[in-house]
């Protein structure tokens, strides 16, 4: 269409969520920012193939002088530090990304700073523009890898690596890919899912928050061909090893699935919506997913279940205090 766009990756480092919340401790930030040099960092540098693209990173300043020039260090000709301690809100990127769009579109795009992304992700995320004005991009099949080195194959249907287009107006800042929480996206604005190779990988550690392999054992050759990076794992697991660590995420699967069955509604929609190829979601503002209604009937089962205890509690109480009364009536009556 020969129409221009910006485009900007955004990620969130250590800036906290909340007015009262104490900073991130050092040992913390040290953590993470393994991961960001071993995972992340790399990845993006990777990239082949896009139209060049500006990296904000975000990070909260109230930390060492020390972690604070290694950061500097990194960033240099690589990302851009974003210093604030400010909670981080939806729209916090919105006016740092404002200056730095001249274009008549944007695209922003979205990454934890412990994951990664394929060599070619920043190049197929532009490759969906097409002047779209306010549309999610997704692509739903990734990889996770833990702390042993396995990796697993997943599917997330509005994953945490989105993207937005969003066309910029004068009389307004721009929305950006954390306008919405990413699980909540089609709510916002109608949703591109895009049949692809694997595009991300997610760390699973101690400290993340999405820290479960919903998805099954895969051979691990497929990070040697969609990523660049400095991670560990376990390269040589193939033949009777894998089929081994393959039956065994089976039943760890199987031991999930039984005790959340949200896990599996979750795996299964995404499975599901995936075998349709690409196509849009579109928006629709309140609409449960299956995943949605699966929770909600967890949340009333559990909830249901307290109130029957409560009511055992209470009934045995009643019976307790009604024999110890027609005990004290008995030995009156002696």
């Amino acid at each position: 269409m020969g129409l221009s766009f910006d485009h900007l990756l955004l990620t969130r480092f250590s800036a906290v969520l909340h007015p009262d919340a104490p900073p991130p401790e050092e040992d913390w930030l040290y953590y993470r920012l393994g991961f960001f040099v071993d995972a992340c960092l790399p990845s993006v540098l990777s990239q082949r193939g896009a139209q060049p693209f500006d990296w904000l990173v975000l990070l909260d300043d109230r930390c060492s002088d020390g972690f604070r020039t290694d950061v500097e260090e990194l960033a240099a000709g690589a990302f851009t530090p974003l210093w604030s301690h400010e909670p981080f809100r939806r729209h916090s990127f919105a006016a740092e990304v404002a200056p730095r769009s001249r274009a008549p579109y944007l695209v922003t795009t979205r990454i934890d700073s412990d994951d990664a992304m394929a060599t070619d992700f920043m190049a197929a995320v532009q490759g969906r523009f097409d002047g779209q004005d306010r549309l999610f991009v997704n692509f739903p099949h990734g990889i996770q890898i833990d702390r042993s080195g396995a990796v697993y194959r997943n599917r997330v249907l509005s994953s945490p690596f989105l993207s937005f287009i969003e066309r910029r107006r004068a009389d307004a800042p721009p929305e950006t890919v954390y306008v919405a929480k990413h699980a909540r996206a089609r709510h916002h604005a109608p949703l591109l899912e895009v049949r692809s190779p694997v595009m991300w990988a997610q760390v699973l550690h101690g400290s993340n928050l999405s820290n479960i392999a919903n998805g099954t054992r895969v051979h691990p050759r497929v990070v040697g061909r969609r990523f660049r990076f400095d991670l560990g794992y376990d390269a040589d697991a193939s033949g009777a090893r894998l089929l081994r660590g393959r039956a065994r995420q089976w039943g760890r699967l199987a031991r999930l699935w039984s005790t959340h069955p949200g896990e599996l509604t979750k795996w299964a929609e995404a499975s599901a919506w995936s075998l349709r190829g690409t196509h849009i979601r579109p928006q629709e503002t309140g609409a449960p997913t299956v995943t949605d209604r699966v929770q909600a009937w967890e949340r009333d089962t559990r909830t249901r279940l307290q109130h029957a205890r409560t009511r055992l509690r209470h009934s045995r109480w009643r019976v307790g205090a009604e024999q110890q009364g027609r005990s004290t009536v008995g030995d009156t009556r002696e």
